[in-house]
């Protein structure tokens, strides 16, 4: 029988909706997709988890290099980054929801920063609830 771990292993979530019950030693993998027109362009596909601030204070990150190829015509690139899940200080906000952004990195903010608000649960330390006693006897 496979556990609830292995079973959750591989479902995406759609954009926007919330990302259950993620632990250390989890990957967490985000995709993105860019229409792109001009000349060949090289870059560096980024990607973090977080918390906002007032900045965007980065827990875990992912990146890995993209390339744009030379054309008029609007073109739909799709990819994606991988980013595990480390232990980090337990800070007052840590445990709990956190923040998604991605960016290029060497455009400098020419593709914009799409982010999403508290779509992450990371579970960084033991939780514990309905703790009773059951019976008692003689």
């Amino acid at each position: 029988m496979r556990s609830v771990e292995q079973l959750l292993q591989g479902i995406a979530v759609p954009a926007g909706q919330k990302l259950y019950g993620v632990m250390p030693g989890d990957t967490v993998r985000v995709s993105a997709s860019i229409d792109y027109r001009g000349p060949a362009w090289d870059d560096v596909f980024y990607a973090a988890i977080g918390s906002r601030v007032v900045f965007f204070d980065e827990y875990w990150v992912g990146t890995t290099p993209v390339h744009f190829d030379s054309s008029v015509n609007w073109v739909t690139y799709k990819f994606s980054v991988d980013i595990l899940i480390t232990k980090i200080a337990n800070f007052p906000w840590t445990p709990g929801w956190f923040d998604l952004y991605v960016k290029l990195d060497v455009a400098q903010g020419k593709a914009g920063f799409p982010e999403l608000s508290n779509v992450i649960e990371v579970l960084l330390a033991a939780e514990f609830q309905n703790f009773a006693i059951a019976s008692y006897e003689v």
